[in-house]
């Protein structure tokens, strides 16, 4: 190499040097993908805040609470005189389990009732969940299942929720919901029985055909529940009565001498889907929601910027969703503070820190790492826009997010999932 020429000289002192530079970057920028986008930026689902921004939704039947609409919904007469139901009703009641759980499932019930009850499903449904978390969208199982319906990943998948660098639909209460009972209603159609349908939500179906199958070798033509109990997890067999237990304590609170604590029959939020990325931070700011709240109804996202092509759907209380929809179409802008990357040699939270000029610590929050590793070749990881103007905010606020979303205490007992 002639060094006499400038610049050649120039590349091997930045060679020698290990100066940093666009040349050697260990990553690439990935470009937005050019989608259309819709009209708008936001989506309301019809509800309450129709009635300001539209019309009026038809008027529902009136129950006396949520417990009481429930009550009126609960159509499956299986295990009803079931010693182990009946033991198992005496023990939530004496312990009250409702009076524990009601106050975590009163901002997400009247959800999933409405979706239960517009499917036509039976009510029962509604208890899976107080049975698979406590009715927590942050539960997580020691076998990996996630959200109030405690899925693993492959059901989740498999019944198309999102499970990426973004968001987790598993701990989303509407997709979760909806995936959940998609599940439950395709089990109902193999098995053609509401408790052998709950059973291989929690074990499979592959096992319970299986054992419905040597049942019927046995002899026995339609086999129901207690015709498999003995032969299935011990999970499954106390999982089972667990539901129907929790069915007769709220189908007759005044035989067990307890009150149920009172939910009003009418939904507390709103359904947005955001048509645009945007911030976390910054659509939580426009709702007028203190984050720790926001995050606490949307847990499924997992990085602080939501991204428009996902169509995301999120739950917001009726008044902070007319205030989004109303600070969104006069915000000037910017909507994001972030770029998305992808690896393309093995590099460290410290040189993705010194490249862009922010605190290792707002690396290490935007894109966690166990300690000692090194992010992959084909990782996507986020990295600020503007560097010194925002990694103290978004430090602030990814601090506060990480605080969210650490696993949920408070799992009933037998929380522990078999691979479903």
């Amino acid at each position: 190499m002639n060094l006499r020429h400038p610049l050649a000289l120039a590349l091997l002192i930045l060679t020698l040097g290990g100066c940093a530079s666009v040349f050697d970057a260990p990553y690439e920028e990935i470009q937005p993908e050019v989608v259309q986008l819709e009209p708008e930026a936001i989506e309301v689902e019809p509800g309450p805040l129709h009635e300001i921004l539209a019309h009026a939704p038809s008027p529902a039947v009136h129950y006396h609470d949520l417990w009481d609409r429930i009550r009126h919904g609960f159509k499956v007469d299986d295990l009803e005189k079931d010693p182990q139901v009946i033991r198992v009703a005496r023990k939530f009641a004496a312990d009250k389990f409702l009076d524990h759980t009601s106050q975590r499932a009163a901002n997400l019930l009247f959800y999933v009732v409405d979706e239960v009850e517009r499917r036509k499903l039976p009510m029962e449904l509604v208890l899976v969940p107080f049975v698979e978390s406590g009715y927590t969208l942050e539960a997580q199982s020691h076998a990996e299942a996630h959200g109030a319906w405690q899925f693993i990943e492959k059901t989740a998948r498999t019944y198309e929720l999102n499970i990426d660098r973004f968001q987790d639909e598993r701990r989303s209460l509407i997709t979760s919901t909806r995936a959940a009972l998609d599940y439950l209603s395709m089990l109902h159609g193999m098995f053609d029985s509401w408790p052998l349908a709950m059973a291989a939500y929690n074990c499979g179906e592959k096992r319970i055909q299986a054992e419905v199958d040597r049942a019927k070798a046995r002899g026995i033509k339609k086999p129901n529940f207690n015709d498999l109990a003995a032969k299935l997890p011990e999970e499954t067999r106390n999982y089972v009565p667990r539901i129907f237990a929790l069915k007769k304590v709220i189908a007759d609170p005044a035989f067990y001498k307890i009150t149920l604590p009172p939910i009003e029959n009418a939904t507390r939020h709103t359904v947005v889907e955001m048509h645009r990325d945007i911030d976390v931070s910054l659509v939580a700011r426009l709702a007028g929601l203190p984050l720790a709240k926001f995050i606490a109804l949307n847990p499924s996202l997992n990085a602080p910027i939501i991204v428009g092509r996902s169509h995301t759907q999120l739950l917001l209380p009726h008044d902070a969703a007319l205030q989004l929809v109303i600070n969104m179409g006069n915000h000037p802008g910017p909507w994001v503070s972030w770029r998305a990357v992808r690896v393309t040699r093995p590099t460290t939270q410290g040189e993705l820190a010194r490249r862009n000029n922010v605190p290792v610590r707002l690396i290490a929050q935007a894109n966690p790492l166990p300690e000692g590793h090194y992010y992959a070749v084909g990782s996507t990881l986020l990295l600020p826009l503007r560097s010194h103007e925002i990694a103290a905010d978004i430090e602030l606020q990814l601090a506060q997010r990480s605080v969210l979303t650490t696993k949920a205490p408070g799992l009933p007992a037998n929380d522990a999932k078999a691979a479903k």
